[in-house]
């Protein structure tokens, strides 16, 4: 089975759902805004908060009620138009600020001018009456008050009301308007607003500058005085001096009565005196302004996509305590506005959009994470291994099902956390596993002796850096993962203060999601290979001095003017020590290509080629064979390599080609670039070999069909093996022998400077 990375982000079904949630939940938080399906929801909310706020009654403003009693003293309904008058006189008497007349006086008497005569002596507000729809027609129909009452009047309002859903007066436009024209509310005129006029362009009937009416409370809540005892003088003067004064019918059977918020299940609030609670309003600047549409949608969607947001960054917990805090918040935030702002939002579609998202969330997620849960366990059961299992017996359910997979990847969890306990206990080197700070997870049995040895403790819980400490750099790696500068992957060599040398390795310790959580440290004890090391050293050491020393006398010697000895016998001791030189010039070469830790770095093979050709040019030259390097000269064949090691292996090979070529034939260096490697060839005309010769080519002390061949194509098969590299050779007898070097082709490009 192919190696699957870990993932650390949730699983792609899971922000399908999230989209589908957040689509649903956008749609129905929509649909409950524009559709205004939580108005009677919203309605409730709004009239127990009204009633909860109440206000004290206000003191200047006064209610004359035409109530049942002064039907019962003055005579059936409608009044003569001269008691109207008497009233308006009365007022004027006792010096009121202004008169809200509540009643329609558009049909002409006989009596008009005496009203006319009593409206001027006081500031009086008349209304006007308008039909919707109008006769023949046409959307509305307007009637002014009769004759010169319209132009006896302080100003014309209007005194319309409308009903919510429920068929209850909960708001009042403050301006309405047509034709060219706009009027406003009665409350408002006496409160001193002027008209804003910003829908006088708009054709037809319209209504502009909505607020909700604070009730301060229930029917009666203003002071009100009988119409007949102000007619008859039994109010006193100062309790209307200075006041705002509302005539109106509040008696039974009048039709100007309506539910309001406060009014209760089963009473009804004049119409007079929901102007009173709106002027009362008006002027002390209580009035509620209702949110638009728009700015219930867009709070609507806000609280909605925050928590949509946090389904995807917080866990469960939190996002349940914020689907709660903001279920929380938004009734408080409607309350604060009402309160503060005399701003009313209303709260229902944002809590049924949170109500509604965060269980369908919790669904389509679960359902997504056990769909994944259940898909990832799948994979994982038909994953093979190298630990043997027994499996349970999974149902058909899918709760049984996935009890059954979660079952065994437990139990295979379990199996694999007791192998590697099991594999690192056994290894033969030190081992510790350790978290960031230094605090032993793990150690295994020789990682235990070592640190006794050391006079620690390696136990669980521990501090691996008191360990570390114990050790002391003995070249330029990093050998602990807790210095200040510590890679995330180091390796050195130490020692100690007992004389033990040590090969220290750490790398990062991280988890399914790539994140570093510790450390992994091995500890090798290399004492034994520094000290065969050291042997090694002492035998090359011999090699290359000083049993070279004596041959080179010996050739001293022979080569000397009177030596006594006979000249075939000087000449075969000559060649003896020559050759006994070669064989341990060669025998310290190869020793040294098989340790010499490797100088990497990017360089022309073509130089090294060009190089070797060079240092051997007297020796060709002296047996009469040239020596071409071909290919050179097209482009740089960088590779990756140790300039000196590359160099003798070339040289090693461009020797015996000139050393197996008879004279006057020409020895040639071909280098070319295929599929990224590097080749380079070295071909002769020489004698060749036999298949059974090239089968021991490159072993040690082999010898050719004329002479010794020795170590120096074991020397550069070491060479080349250590640089990666593949060496092969391509001969026939009579006809020649080629040497391939094949390399990878360096990464470094030598033009790059110059772009």
């Amino acid at each position: 089975m192919p190696h699957r990375q870990a993932q650390t982000a949730p699983p792609p079904r899971l922000y399908v759902e999230w989209v589908a949630v957040a689509l649903a939940a956008t749609a129905l938080v929509v649909a409950l805004v524009l559709g205004r399906l939580t108005e009677r929801l919203d309605h409730i909310i709004y009239d127990n908060v009204l009633t909860a706020a109440g206000r004290p009654p206000p003191d200047d403003i006064v209610i004359v009620a035409i109530d049942n009693r002064s039907l019962q003293a003055l005579g059936r309904w409608p009044w003569p138009r001269r008691l109207h008058a008497a009233a308006l006189d009365r007022l004027a008497e006792a010096k009121v600020r202004a008169v809200g007349y509540d009643v329609l006086f558009v049909e002409p008497t006989g009596e008009d001018g005496i009203l006319a005569a009593a409206v001027r002596r006081s500031p009086t507000y008349l209304p006007m009456v308008i039909d919707v729809p109008g006769p023949n027609g046409a959307p509305y129909a307007m009637a002014l008050p009769a004759g010169p009452l319209a132009d006896a009047a302080t100003a014309i309002v209007q005194v319309n009301l409308h009903f919510d859903g429920d068929r209850v007066i909960r708001r009042a436009y403050l301006e309405e308007g047509g034709e060219g024209r706009s009027w406003l509310q009665l409350a408002a005129v006496m409160a001193g607003l002027k008209p804003q006029g910003g829908a006088i362009g708009k054709d037809g009937l319209w209504q502009a500058r909505p607020v909700l009416i604070p009730y301060g409370g229930t029917a009666g809540h203003i002071r009100t005085i009988s119409f007949v005892d102000l007619i008859e003088g039994r109010v006193p003067p100062e309790m209307l001096t200075g006041r705002h004064v509302l005539i109106g019918a509040t008696a039974d059977g009048m039709g100007d009565s309506y539910p309001t918020p406060t009014s209760g299940a089963t009473s009804q609030m004049p119409g007079v005196e929901i102007q009173a609670q709106l002027l009362d309003a008006l002027l002390r600047q209580k009035a509620i302004t209702p949110a638009s549409q728009t700015v219930t949608l867009v709070t609507s969607l806000a609280a909605l996509w925050i928590m949509l947001l946090a389904f995807l960054r917080l866990s469960p917990g939190a996002n349940a305590n914020l689907a709660l805090a903001l279920l929380l918040a938004l009734p408080l935030l409607s309350l604060a506005l009402f309160a503060f702002l005399n701003f009313w939002l209303p709260p229902s579609a944002a809590l049924i959009a949170l109500l509604f998202g965060y269980p369908l969330w919790g669904w389509r997620r679960l359902h997504a994470i056990s769909g994944y849960m259940t898909a990832e366990l799948r994979i994982l059961e038909s994953e093979s291994d190298a630990l043997p299992r027994q499996r349970r017996v999974g149902g058909e359910r899918e709760i049984t099902l996935q009890t059954s997979l979660l079952g065994d990847a437990i139990d295979r969890l379990r199996d694999l956390r007791r192998f590697l306990s099991d594999a690192i206990g056994r290894l033969p080197d030190a081992v510790y596993v350790t978290g960031l700070d230094g605090t032993l997870a793990l150690s295994n049995v020789e990682g235990r002796r070592l640190a006794r040895r050391l006079g620690l403790k390696a136990e669980t819980g521990g501090d691996a850096r008191l360990l570390m400490d114990c050790f002391r750099s003995a070249d330029s790696g990093h050998i602990s993962p807790f210095a200040p500068d510590a890679p995330a992957t180091g390796a050195g060599e130490a020692v100690t203060e007992d004389g033990g040398c040590f090969e220290i390795r750490y790398v990062a310790q991280r988890d399914a999601t790539d994140t570093q959580v510790g450390w992994i440290i091995r500890v090798v004890d290399i004492s034994p290979l520094k000290q065969a090391e050291r042997h090694r050293e002492e035998a090359l050491q011999l090699l290359s001095h000083d049993m070279r020393a004596p041959q080179s006398a010996i050739l001293s010697l022979l080569r000397g003017p009177e030596t006594g000895v006979p000249k075939p016998i000087a000449t075969r001791i000559e060649n003896l020590a020559t050759h006994t030189l070669q064989l341990a010039e060669d025998f310290v070469q190869l020793a040294r290509a098989e340790a010499k830790p490797l100088t990497m770095e990017p360089i022309d093979l073509n130089d090294v080629t060009i190089d070797a050709a060079d240092a051997l040019w007297p020796t060709a030259r002296a047996r009469g064979i040239k020596v071409m390097v071909e290919g050179a000269d097209d482009m740089p064949h960088m590779v990756d390599g140790d300039r000196q090691l590359l160099t003798r292996a070339v040289m090693n090979l461009v020797g015996n080609a000139i050393k197996y070529s008879d004279e006057g034939m020409v020895v040639r260096c071909v280098l070319e670039e295929r599929d990224e490697r590097i080749i380079l060839a070295i071909v002769d005309q020489g004698i060749g070999m036999t298949e059974e010769e090239r089968s021991r080519l490159f072993e040690r002390f082999q010898q050719g069909s004329r002479e010794g061949i020795g170590l120096g194509l074991a020397f550069v098969r070491t060479v080349i093996g250590r640089h990666r590299g593949r060496i092969a050779c391509d001969s026939t007898p009579r006809q020649g022998t080629t040497f391939t070097i094949d390399l990878r082709k360096s990464d470094f490009d030598p033009f790059a400077d110059e772009e």
